[in-house]
């Protein structure tokens, strides 16, 4: 679950990378920080492919998308990959079967830390 009193969304330290997902409080190794979930739920993979814009698009398993494009309320779309993988604090747990990505520490986080994850090799 998603617990937005404990993050905020404001501009990233990533330079061009617009906003940014901070963590008001601290969270642990292992803790979920929050869900790449979209309320319109999922998408197959020939609806996916179709998106002009697809910068929040997010494959969970075959024929299972999930798209934040339309959501800016939806705090996980905000998880930016800095690129460098000593700064990596969270990782994308992928649910198919629930239709979401947890989004959970590798590490602890500390209050107002900018929260990383590897978007993988194929996004860039």
């Amino acid at each position: 679950m998603c617990d937005t009193e404990r993050l905020c969304v404001r501009k990233s330290l990533l330079a061009g990378a617009g906003c940014g997902l901070f963590v008001k409080t601290p969270f642990f190794k292992g803790e979920v920080v929050c869900d790449y979930k979209s309320p319109e739920g999922i998408m197959a993979t020939a609806e996916a492919m179709k998106l002009e814009d697809k910068s929040y698009l997010m494959r969970l398993g075959p024929q299972t998308y999930v798209d934040l494009r339309q959501h800016p309320s939806t705090v996980a779309r905000y998880v930016n990959d800095c690129r460098d993988t000593s700064a990596h604090n969270a990782q994308f747990v992928k649910i198919p079967k629930e239709g979401r990505a947890e989004v959970v520490a590798t590490r602890n986080i500390a209050q107002d830390e900018e929260v990383f994850v590897d978007y993988g090799r194929w996004y860039w």
